[in-house]
């Protein structure tokens, strides 16, 4: 079998939301389904902690906004979560995601669940530990350097002295 044309239709659910028709796509191309994963890493991983309430209101929202035909312009993450807040309170996210079919959420979620396990992995890494001394490297050094001057040579030296003297 050949296959020269890649182009497909993607299906298209029907859902009331309130009084307002909203479309929910059956599938999300795989760019799509990195692209919403890429946005949860851009606005959640770069803090030591991971704030959970965030990064899942975040997930969610980015779904409604991937899946469904609901626009919502933002240029803050703050705006994306009252965003959610407003559909979690209609009860609209639950509409939304139950219009998607079962095998595709529970994909997304395994890439959002693996991502987040492969963050919480590399945080206690050595690389992440040699990430974070060249990140705050130079300014402990400065520390050490002006601690350095502080220190009195000849009561280390006398210490020593006695030291040996006592083995």
């Amino acid at each position: 079998m050949i296959i020269t044309n890649t182009d497909f239709e993607i299906k298209k659910e029907e859902v009331l939301l309130g009084e307002e028709k909203v479309l929910v796509k059956q599938y999300l191309p795989t760019r799509g389904k990195s692209d919403l994963i890429e946005a949860i890493q851009e606005f959640c991983f770069g803090e030591h902690i991971i704030d959970q309430p965030k990064m899942d209101a975040l997930f969610n929202a980015f779904i409604v906004l991937n899946y469904s035909d609901i626009e919502f312009k933002w240029d803050e993450v703050e705006e994306v979560l009252e965003f959610y807040d407003y559909l979690e309170s209609q009860n609209y996210i639950t509409l939304i995601i139950d219009a998607i079919p079962e095998i595709e959420y529970n994909a997304l979620i395994g890439y959002y669940e693996d991502t987040v396990n492969d963050f919480n992995r590399y945080k206690v890494s050595s690389t992440a530990m040699f990430m974070s001394l060249v990140e705050f490297g130079p300014a402990l050094m400065e520390k050490i350097g002006e601690m350095s001057k502080e220190i009195d040579l000849d009561a280390i030296k006398l210490v020593a002295d006695i030291s040996s003297k006592m083995n």
